[in-house]
């Protein structure tokens, strides 16, 4: 599709469709420069190729020709800027930020008694610096100036490696055994989520959570013998439960959205809410555990708790019906440094028809750690988010009223160095110093209006933004 194409989604998705979601997606970017910060052992190559494996030489950060450097051609830094979306007036705005952040992120010398050494490197073992931090301050600031205060982060909020210690620091305690490795598992989810919440309320700033497959240890789950694995396979419930604790639940104990399903293995993780108005958010759990491995899948009872939800929006009349989940259904997606986990069945799936049936206008989602949209059967999928410590962060900017919908990609050119890494439960200690000197440039967008019959038409796009044929 080329800008200024004119694209109509009809009822022909279903006759539930007259009320489609326009929801509009605007996540976090940075600006900050780093300091070196405690050094950790090499990384090892995993399944995801995220969190701590060095970039080829052919992923060298560097800038673009306007700040004296030249961009790789597949580098998503190097993508021309277009002119910004339109400014829809008295539009609900919000941001969408799946990955953020992806990595454990959290000062572990500020959890009282004595600091705990790495015993490869002598040196305070730690999860931040001081120019972390900068650099985390300065992309909240721009997060909270773009006027919007909903954050939406469809997955892989932490690294969450947890219960293992592949340093032998026994920064969370000993792991010799399933229980003292859950054990070090609980304590490692008390100062990450607690770290990644307060950064953003401390912001004025809310997120909508969806769970993704870091929140319950990373892929693979496969059983096959490697304690590890095993591990994360027989603890799914409960660090799903961890997770829903720390950040789907008040200190009081009551749910933040009560609107979620009574049963099944999404019961704690998958929500409903109104976020405005106009806008109606559904956060689905797309992992269900079976016995031997966990499958990409909504399991019966959440897909029965959907379908009621949607059909309540139905008769609500609400304007604007979005779902954000971790992983894409529909494709192809661009990706980067990812294991492209994919939703089983994809639009063949019972979850793709019953968004379909129930009139959804737009499924976020992330996993893949770069931008596409993707048009199918009335349904926009925006995949979208990228990773904040490879130097590519870059955040959706949303707008909606109730006839328009307006999606603004904004991408940071940032720089890490590997030379130096923070400590992390496993041996993927992340660059120390990630610098984001530049303002972030806008790369996309994409502009959509309700029709008469209730399809959702989309006017104009420009960029990363144009939908994927």
């Amino acid at each position: 599709m080329q800008r200024g194409d004119l694209v109509t989604l009809r009822g022909e998705r279903s006759p539930r469709a007259t009320k489609r979601a326009a929801l509009l997606v605007a996540a976090v970017v940075v600006g900050a420069v780093v300091l070196a910060a405690p050094a950790f052992q090499s990384p090892e190559v995993v399944d995801d190729g995220s969190a701590g494996v060095p970039p080829a030489e052919d992923e060298t950060p560097r800038g673009d020709r306007s700040q004296g450097h030249d961009w790789a051609p597949d580098d998503p830094r190097g993508r021309p800027a277009v002119p910004p979306a339109p400014r829809l007036p008295r539009a609900y705005r919000f941001i969408s930020a799946p990955d953020f952040l992806n990595q454990d992120v959290a000062d572990l010398t500020d959890r009282g008694g004595r600091p705990v050494p790495d015993p490869t490197s002598g040196r305070v073992a730690n999860s931040t610096s001081a120019s972390y931090e900068d650099a985390l301050l300065e992309m909240l600031d721009e997060m909270r100036s773009q006027g919007a205060r909903d954050v939406l982060v469809a997955g892989d909020l932490v690294e969450g490696r947890w219960g293992r210690d592949d340093s032998g620091a026994g920064v969370f305690g000993p792991i010799e055994t399933p229980s003292q490795r859950f054990n070090a598992a609980r304590a490692a989810a008390d100062v990450y989520y607690r770290s990644w919440a307060r950064r953003l309320a401390r912001h004025g700033l809310t997120p909508f959570p969806a769970l993704g497959d870091h929140e319950i240890g990373d892929n693979p789950w496969a059983r096959r013998g490697d304690e590890w694995i095993d591990f994360k396979l027989d603890h799914v419930d409960e660090l799903k439960k961890l997770y829903s604790d720390h950040l789907l639940r008040t200190r009081d104990g009551a749910w933040r959205w009560p609107d979620r399903p009574s049963s099944g293995q999404a019961r704690r993780t998958a929500y409903a809410t109104r976020l405005d108005p106009n806008v109606l958010l559904v956060t689905i759990d797309p992992f269900t555990r079976s016995q031997d491995d966990v499958r990409m899948r909504v399991d019966a009872a959440q897909l029965r708790w959907l379908r009621q939800v949607l059909r309540g929006a139905r008769e609500a009349r609400v304007p604007w019906v979005v779902v954000q989940g971790h992983t894409p259904i529909t494709g192809p997606v661009r990706h980067r440094n990812s294991s492209r986990l994919r939703y089983e069945r994809g639009t063949s799936s019972p979850l793709w028809k019953a968004m379909v049936d129930g009139g959804v206008d737009v499924y976020l989602c992330g996993e893949v750690h770069d931008q596409s949209v993707n048009i199918r059967d009335g349904i926009m999928q925006v995949a979208h988010g990228s990773l904040f410590y490879r130097g590519e962060a870059s955040y959706i900017l949303g707008q909606a009223t109730r006839r328009q919908l307006v999606l603004e990609n904004h991408q940071f050119r940032g720089q890490m160095d590997f030379t130096d890494r923070l400590w992390t439960t496993s041996r993927l200690g992340a660059p120390a110093a990630v610098s984001y000197r530049f303002p972030s440039i806008v790369t996309g967008t994409l502009s959509a209006r309700r029709t008469p019959d209730g399809g959702l038409a989309v006017q104009r796009t420009a960029g990363i933004l144009d939908p994927v044929e």
